[in-house]
């Protein structure tokens, strides 16, 4: 696509990302400007991190969060611009590739044999896993600010005017939506929708997470993870855009300028809370949930509990990604290009390894091995040793 049709989109972009701007108004009067991100000391590492491949596939513009899905053997991954390739997982060679001439601003999925996405201008796009032909396309409400998900029966899709909504996977008509309250004010981005135990789980901008029945889109509960207390309208953005997670029959959502909570799901009740500011997923890894708040301390809660085990601070304002957790390790990449491993333990530097000269933008896990993303679109396999 040229670059006089981007030109349109990139200002109703930069339009959109106005409110998301206007959340960093309450540092004006903190030292963060000044105080720059921490400096990296030397580590001795006893994990060694392998750049196994990688493939470029230039990405001019990021209008959502990309990150690349694995599935039968393949990794699928599409850029901003639409261009959408499948590479041998073990050999990083190009299986396939096709340009979808769409805006692309969800990111892709891939199960059932079926590849899914979202883009800038609304639309829910699935293709044939083998060789990307497109099978249906149906209009969404708003922009697709992230993945959808499936369960073969339901294709869940979030949007960013505080809608998800169900359509059928195979037609693409659309069966069901729920719509929340928007605040006045809300950062752009969305949560990313999963299914587990037979239901979705999604968190909203209004800081409440609900869960709901995929085939007809009934809301079982939708809790706040945290109460709106701020003075001024900056104060009260409260949005869940991180991804939650589920262990021991607990819902663990964390919320912009609020809370971590853990929900009991048997009672739909909280069980604990702890203070913290994050829009970045949550990573399982043992009895431990790691979160990495606003300003780039990782930390890990007990999950029974919600204590804090450890906190590591050494990596404070490095724009670092959502931890993922690979073993007994959790991974984190940041802006000068390092991938960061830590001790799920105790929080130790225990690896890193500078894999680009472009800022680390997604990383994300598979069994043994790390994909990672930069800003110019190119994507990192990388193995453990």
């Amino acid at each position: 696509m040229n670059k006089l049709k981007l030109l349109p989109l990139l200002i109703f972009t930069i339009a959109l990302n106005g409110c998301s701007a206007l959340g960093g108004l309450k540092f004006w009067e903190s030292e963060d400007e000044e105080e720059g991100p921490a400096e990296l000391f030397t580590i001795s590492p006893s994990v060694d991190i392998y750049t196994d491949w990688s493939e470029s596939f230039g990405n001019e513009n990021n209008f959502g969060r990309l990150i690349p899905a694995v599935y039968d053997g393949k990794v699928y991954f599409i850029s901003s611009e639409g261009y959408l390739a499948s590479l041998d997982v073990q050999s990083g060679t190009t299986e396939w590739y096709k340009s979808t001439n769409d805006i692309v601003s969800g990111g892709v999925a891939v199960n059932f044999k079926t590849i899914m996405y979202g883009t800038l201008d609304g639309n829910l796009v699935t293709l044939d896993y083998k060789d990307g032909k497109e099978l249906w396309r149906s209009q969404t409400s708003s922009e697709v600010l992230t993945a959808p998900v499936t369960d073969g029966n339901m294709l869940i899709v979030q949007t960013g005017d505080g809608r998800i909504a169900g359509y059928d996977f195979k037609s693409g008509e659309r069966q069901w939506f729920h719509q929340t309250t928007l605040p006045k004010l809300t950062l752009r981005g969305t949560s990313r929708p999963y299914l587990e135990q037979g239901f979705i789980f999604a968190g909203f901008a209004n800081g409440k997470i609900a869960m709901i029945y995929p085939d007809s889109g009934a809301i079982r509960f939708e809790i706040p993870v945290t109460i709106n207390e701020g003075k001024s309208e900056l104060e009260r953005i409260i949005d869940i855009d991180g991804k939650s997670l589920i262990t021991n029959d607990l819902l663990i959502a964390a919320s912009y300028q609020g809370n971590i909570t853990a929900i009991n799901l048997r009672e739909g009740r909280p069980d604990w809370q702890e203070d913290i500011s994050t829009i970045k997923d949550l990573s399982l890894n043992g009895n431990r949930v790691v979160a990495v708040d606003e300003k780039d301390t990782v930390k890990a809660f007990g999950v029974a509990t919600g204590a804090i085990l450890w906190e590591q601070n050494d990596l404070r304002l490095r724009k670092l990604t959502s931890p993922v957790s690979i073993r007994n390790l959790v991974a984190v990449g940041d802006l000068e290009g390092y991938v960061h491993l830590l001790d799920a333990k105790n929080g130790d530097f225990i690896g890193r390894k500078k894999i680009s000269r472009k800022p680390i933008l997604e990383l994300t896990s598979e069994r043994n091995f790390l994909l990672a993303v930069d800003e110019s679109g190119k994507i990192f396999k990388l193995s453990l040793n």
